[in-house]
């Protein structure tokens, strides 16, 4: 079996005998060495040496992994070990010994809807009945599918912070298509494909310019995944990729937001997405701050942040490992002695709420700012 990436080919790249990648977030609660990614890197060279025969234990080891990236920020001999999963999946999915069954059922429910939630397409958009947009407008507003059907309240709180600040956006509504995330990160890369190509359509046909998203899995997929898979299959790409927090501070910064100071206690989960992934650690501790926010780090933070245990495919496919993760970050945040822990993606806050059993208040970013915010300058 060939696995498509060079480095775990590489004899240079050799697993050494640390311990330091044991901060996995699966090993954490299993602590089976074979979902370690150490574990998982001896499997790897058995697998293309044919020394080991990839049958479904094998490969449900490689899926029980969140992708967060943690492994990655500490390994010792530099391997991209975020690539080397998502490959290896990949690869799994291609001799047709993956994906697993909830991820094939999300996909064809993703085929049917545009998104994975198996939602009708016709509601994406019910939640933005209520405002109006710019149809020929250079920045556009991509809600994402968590957003769209499960976490509505932090796309109405973007759309409201960017109203209150006067910027004049654009958004696709029911032409609005899943970013692919979800399958990309189980290896099913066809459909991601076919999503890329249907948003970039539509991205052209409205003459975007710049992409906004909420979403830190919808960020890290369009801001990274989508420029590789232009260069790959030859489409031009010059559209611009940010974040909300990124807009935020722009208008912070401008003059054109202001806050209505808060004086509480909050502790911040960085989502792996945004976080390890994209290497956004500081803006949005930054804009709590300037809410007069009193940050209590958690144990574990930042590039060292605990996984909240619904990515790469986990929450669908193993519900109790990706709630018993999500348990271990809340009780990090419940020790900080604040009464809430904040997040800046919605599939972070879906999950952690879960997983705090009302034990502490989860709240997205976006939430707190726009109920905060007072524009200040809109000239």
């Amino acid at each position: 079996m060939k696995i498509g990436n060079q480095a775990i080919n590489n004899e240079a790249f050799v697993c050494v005998q640390c311990h330091y990648c044991r901060i996995c977030p699966a090993y954490s609660v299993l602590k089976w060495e074979s979902v370690s990614p150490r574990g998982r890197m001896y499997l790897l060279r058995g697998i293309i040496k044919g020394e080991i025969e990839p049958d479904s234990r094998v490969v449900e080891d490689f899926y029980r992994c969140t992708t967060c990236g943690a492994c990655e920020a500490v390994c010792q001999t530099s391997i991209p070990l975020i690539e080397v999963w998502e490959r290896a999946r990949s690869e799994f999915v291609n001799a047709g010994i993956a994906p697993l069954p909830v991820h094939r059922k999300l996909k064809e429910v993703a085929e049917k809807n545009g998104n994975p939630y198996g939602e009708k397409r016709e509601e994406r958009a019910k939640w933005a009945q209520k405002y109006q947009f710019k149809n020929d407008a250079g920045i556009l507003f991509f809600a994402g599918c968590t957003a769209s059907y499960r976490m509505m309240e932090l796309a109405k709180s973007t759309v409201e912070i960017l109203m209150k600040a006067g910027v004049d956006f654009t958004y696709a509504g029911e032409d609005e298509h899943c970013c692919g995330s979800p399958f990309l990160r189980t290896g099913q890369r066809d459909i991601a494909y076919w999503f890329f190509r249907k948003n970039l359509e539509e991205w052209k046909k409205r003459g975007v310019k710049t992409i906004v998203t909420t979403c830190s899995g919808c960020y890290r997929t369009i801001g990274k995944d989508y420029p590789e898979i232009a260069e790959e299959l030859g489409y031009e790409w010059n559209l611009k990729v940010i974040h909300t927090v990124h807009l935020i501070w722009e208008l912070i910064e401008s003059g054109k937001l202001g806050f209505e100071r808060s004086y509480e206690a909050v502790t911040f989960h960085d989502p792996c997405h945004l976080g390890r992934h994209m290497k956004v650690y500081q803006l949005p501790r930054r804009i709590l701050e300037k809410m007069g926010y009193q940050i209590v780090e958690m144990e574990h933070t930042m590039e060292n942040s605990l996984c909240c245990g619904a990515g790469g495919g986990v929450k669908s496919q193993f519900k109790d490992l990706a709630l018993q993760i999500g348990k271990k970050r809340i009780n990090e945040a419940i020790k900080t002695g604040s009464g809430m822990v904040v997040s800046a993606c919605p599939f972070c806050k879906l999950h952690l709420i879960h997983a705090a059993e009302k034990k502490i208040e989860v709240r997205d970013i976006v939430e707190l700012v726009n109920e905060r915010a007072k524009p200040l300058n809109t000239d």
